[in-house]
């Protein structure tokens, strides 16, 4: 059963060319660490999440999912990343995780 990792977030005015950057080191580190299908998209029409860009990764299963995590804070560049994603300076205003599961029918 595929698991999804999504991450919505709100970036700070003036940042978006800072986050694209960050963002592609970040697909960078998850691939290295076995994530799959590493995305970014942006919305079109949201109503109150309007102008939201969401960033999913996909894992085999739960198992999966956890390695890759595992793999992302025991790597030098995973561990900087993180750091950098809670630092006052970071590009992202507002930000939501959620994981998601296929269900089976």
């Amino acid at each position: 059963m595929a698991v999804v990792s999504v991450s919505t977030m709100t970036l700070r005015p003036g940042s978006y060319e800072a986050f694209k950057e960050q963002h592609r080191r970040a697909k960078a580190v998850l691939e290295f660490c076995g994530a799959k299908n590493v995305r970014l998209l942006g919305t079109l029409l949201a109503g109150e999440g309007t102008g939201a860009i969401a960033l999913t990764w996909e894992a085999d299963d739960y198992a999966a999912y956890g390695a890759v995590m595992d793999r992302v804070l025991n790597d030098s560049a995973g561990r900087a990343l993180v750091m950098e994603l809670t630092s006052p300076d970071n590009p992202v205003m507002s930000f939501q995780g959620s994981l998601w599961a296929d269900i089976p029918v």
